[in-house]
Protein backbone atom coordinates (compact mmCIF):
# COMPACT_ATOMS: atom_id res chain seq x y z
CA UNK A 1 0.00 0.00 0.00
CA UNK A 2 2.67 2.38 0.48
CA UNK A 3 4.35 2.73 -3.15
CA UNK A 4 0.40 2.62 -4.44
CA UNK A 5 0.09 6.59 -3.77
CA UNK A 6 2.97 6.70 -6.82
CA UNK A 7 0.92 4.51 -9.24
CA UNK A 8 -1.83 7.66 -8.92
CA UNK A 9 0.89 9.83 -10.04
CA UNK A 10 1.00 8.27 -13.48
CA UNK A 11 -2.17 9.51 -14.87
CA UNK A 12 -0.83 12.46 -17.18
CA UNK A 13 2.09 10.46 -18.27
CA UNK A 14 -0.41 8.90 -20.26
CA UNK A 15 -2.60 11.40 -20.82
CA UNK A 16 -1.07 13.28 -23.83
CA UNK A 17 -0.79 10.22 -25.55
CA UNK A 18 -4.36 8.87 -25.11
CA UNK A 19 -5.97 12.55 -25.77
CA UNK A 20 -5.80 12.96 -29.50
CA UNK A 21 -8.71 14.52 -29.60
CA UNK A 22 -8.23 17.09 -26.99
CA UNK A 23 -6.39 20.47 -27.61
CA UNK A 24 -2.38 20.65 -27.11
CA UNK A 25 -2.79 23.48 -24.78
CA UNK A 26 -4.79 21.04 -22.10
CA UNK A 27 -2.40 17.83 -22.77
CA UNK A 28 0.42 20.45 -21.53
CA UNK A 29 -1.28 21.57 -18.89
CA UNK A 30 -2.20 18.01 -17.73
CA UNK A 31 1.45 17.08 -18.52
CA UNK A 32 2.79 20.03 -16.39
CA UNK A 33 0.62 19.11 -13.37
CA UNK A 34 1.60 15.68 -13.43
CA UNK A 35 5.56 16.61 -13.81
CA UNK A 36 5.09 18.80 -10.95
CA UNK A 37 3.14 15.82 -8.69
CA UNK A 38 5.42 13.21 -9.40
CA UNK A 39 8.59 15.67 -9.01
CA UNK A 40 6.76 16.52 -5.58
CA UNK A 41 6.12 12.94 -4.06
CA UNK A 42 9.93 11.64 -5.16
CA UNK A 43 11.45 14.19 -3.79
CA UNK A 44 8.87 13.75 -0.45
CA UNK A 45 7.58 17.18 -0.61
CA UNK A 46 3.65 16.94 0.39
CA UNK A 47 2.88 20.57 0.33
CA UNK A 48 3.99 19.98 -3.41
CA UNK A 49 1.74 16.87 -3.65
CA UNK A 50 -1.03 19.15 -2.00
CA UNK A 51 -0.62 21.66 -4.47
CA UNK A 52 -1.41 19.68 -7.28
CA UNK A 53 -4.90 19.05 -5.84
CA UNK A 54 -8.23 21.62 -5.92
CA UNK A 55 -8.77 23.54 -2.98
CA UNK A 56 -12.52 22.28 -2.36
CA UNK A 57 -12.90 20.47 0.77
CA UNK A 58 -14.09 16.95 -1.32
CA UNK A 59 -10.77 16.35 -2.85
CA UNK A 60 -10.45 12.04 -2.64
CA UNK A 61 -7.62 9.65 -3.05
CA UNK A 62 -8.39 5.79 -3.45
CA UNK A 63 -6.36 2.84 -3.65
CA UNK A 64 -7.76 -1.13 -4.48
CA UNK A 65 -9.14 -2.13 -1.01
CA UNK A 66 -11.47 -1.12 1.85
CA UNK A 67 -10.06 1.55 3.80
CA UNK A 68 -7.74 2.77 1.16
CA UNK A 69 -9.96 6.24 0.85
CA UNK A 70 -8.99 9.40 1.71
CA UNK A 71 -10.72 12.58 1.71
CA UNK A 72 -9.77 16.07 2.28
CA UNK A 73 -6.57 17.80 2.51
CA UNK A 74 -5.65 16.54 6.22
CA UNK A 75 -6.28 12.54 5.46
CA UNK A 76 -4.82 13.30 2.09
CA UNK A 77 -1.91 14.77 3.88
CA UNK A 78 -1.67 11.97 6.33
CA UNK A 79 -1.95 9.01 3.50
CA UNK A 80 1.29 10.98 1.54
CA UNK A 81 3.08 10.89 4.73
CA UNK A 82 2.59 7.50 5.04
CA UNK A 83 3.06 6.15 1.44
CA UNK A 84 6.56 8.22 1.43
CA UNK A 85 8.23 6.15 4.18
CA UNK A 86 7.93 3.15 1.68
CA UNK A 87 10.21 4.47 -0.71
CA UNK A 88 13.57 6.43 -0.83
CA UNK A 89 13.23 10.10 -2.31
CA UNK A 90 14.43 10.29 -5.63
CA UNK A 91 14.30 6.49 -6.78
CA UNK A 92 11.32 6.58 -7.98
CA UNK A 93 10.42 6.22 -11.95
CA UNK A 94 6.89 5.55 -13.88
CA UNK A 95 6.21 4.37 -17.54
CA UNK A 96 2.59 4.48 -18.82
CA UNK A 97 0.65 2.79 -21.26
CA UNK A 98 -2.84 1.91 -22.63
CA UNK A 99 -4.85 4.14 -21.27
CA UNK A 100 -7.64 7.06 -22.03
CA UNK A 101 -9.44 10.26 -21.87
CA UNK A 102 -11.64 12.79 -22.78
CA UNK A 103 -12.52 16.54 -21.22
CA UNK A 104 -16.01 18.42 -21.36
CA UNK A 105 -15.38 22.28 -20.52
CA UNK A 106 -13.57 22.38 -16.93
CA UNK A 107 -13.37 18.99 -15.98
CA UNK A 108 -11.46 16.72 -17.72
CA UNK A 109 -10.54 12.61 -16.74
CA UNK A 110 -7.77 9.86 -17.27
CA UNK A 111 -7.03 6.37 -17.41
CA UNK A 112 -3.58 4.36 -17.66
CA UNK A 113 -2.12 1.01 -16.49
CA UNK A 114 1.58 2.22 -15.28
CA UNK A 115 4.65 0.36 -14.35
CA UNK A 116 7.06 1.62 -11.56
CA UNK A 117 10.11 1.53 -10.01
CA UNK A 118 11.61 2.84 -7.15
CA UNK A 119 14.38 1.70 -4.47
CA UNK A 120 14.31 1.37 -0.49
CA UNK A 121 17.11 0.69 1.39
CA UNK A 122 19.17 0.09 -1.99
CA UNK A 123 16.62 -2.56 -2.72
CA UNK A 124 14.59 -2.03 -5.98
CA UNK A 125 11.09 -2.60 -6.42
CA UNK A 126 8.50 -2.85 -9.24
CA UNK A 127 5.03 -2.73 -9.90
CA UNK A 128 2.37 -1.87 -11.82
CA UNK A 129 -0.97 -0.22 -10.99
CA UNK A 130 -4.13 1.08 -12.81
CA UNK A 131 -4.62 4.44 -12.58
CA UNK A 132 -8.04 6.84 -13.20
CA UNK A 133 -8.25 10.61 -12.20
CA UNK A 134 -10.28 13.51 -12.81
CA UNK A 135 -9.02 17.24 -12.83
CA UNK A 136 -10.30 20.54 -12.62
CA UNK A 137 -9.13 23.57 -14.25
CA UNK A 138 -8.86 26.21 -11.77
CA UNK A 139 -8.04 29.59 -13.64
CA UNK A 140 -5.16 28.71 -16.14
CA UNK A 141 -4.04 25.14 -14.50
CA UNK A 142 -5.53 21.89 -14.20
CA UNK A 143 -5.81 20.29 -10.53
CA UNK A 144 -6.63 16.46 -9.66
CA UNK A 145 -9.64 16.13 -7.19
CA UNK A 146 -9.96 12.68 -7.41
CA UNK A 147 -7.57 9.83 -7.82
CA UNK A 148 -7.88 5.89 -7.95
CA UNK A 149 -5.30 3.47 -8.46
CA UNK A 150 -5.44 -0.33 -8.10
CA UNK A 151 -2.91 -3.19 -8.29
CA UNK A 152 -2.68 -6.85 -8.50
CA UNK A 153 -1.72 -7.67 -4.61
CA UNK A 154 -1.31 -11.41 -5.09
CA UNK A 155 -1.56 -14.44 -7.90
CA UNK A 156 -0.01 -14.13 -11.25
CA UNK A 157 -0.06 -11.29 -13.63
CA UNK A 158 -2.73 -11.24 -16.28
CA UNK A 159 -2.83 -10.04 -19.50
CA UNK A 160 -4.82 -8.08 -21.07
CA UNK A 161 -8.72 -8.52 -21.92
CA UNK A 162 -8.19 -8.21 -25.55
CA UNK A 163 -5.02 -10.89 -25.12
CA UNK A 164 -7.32 -13.36 -23.78
CA UNK A 165 -9.82 -12.60 -26.00
CA UNK A 166 -7.69 -13.99 -28.74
Amino acid sequence: MKRLIAASLALAMSAGAVLADVEQATIDSVRALWQEQHKALDAHDIGGVLGTYTDKDDIMLMGTGPGEHWVGKAEIKDAYAQFMKGFDAHTMEVECSDGAGSTQGDVAWFTGVCSFTDRKAEQPRAFAANISAVVLRQGDAWRFHTMHFSHLTGGERAGSQAASAE
